[in-house]
């Protein structure tokens, strides 16, 4: 009996923490072959969309409430001088649970969103 308690309780925790991912497989691939085509333009508008998929799970940004962590644009503007220099660092550490699983139009458009954020 104290097994397939045991058993139940394993499960409902694996159950519980893939639900606490922000990386559902089952809605799109993490990262598109690179033959095939970007179906999503690198706009600000597109990176609204993204931003709403990968990012609000931690982070809040504008009008926007999500995560624990408020993106500043005021502070994302200090930190970065340039928006490649932000480019680099989202690509590379974004999102936090899947670095770098975001296809290259995918990273663009969310840069260019939080990029051109008032300030």
């Amino acid at each position: 009996m104290k097994r397939i308690i045991g058993l139940g309780l394993f499960i409902l925790m694996i159950g519980l923490l893939s639900a606490c991912s922000d990386n559902d497989s089952s809605k799109e691939p993490a990262s598109k072959p690179a033959s095939e085509p970007a179906s999503e333009p690198a706009t600000a508008s597109a990176g609204d969309d993204i931003f709403q998929k990968s990012c609000i799970t931690c982070h809040s940004s504008g009008d926007i409430t999500g995560g624990q962590v408020k993106l500043d644009s005021a502070k994302i503007h200090a930190d970065f001088q340039k928006k490649e220099e932000l480019l680099g660092f989202v690509q590379k550490n974004m999102p936090k649970s899947a670095p770098g699983s975001l296809s290259k139009e995918q990273y663009d458009a969310v840069v260019n969103y939080l990029w051109d954020q008032k300030q």
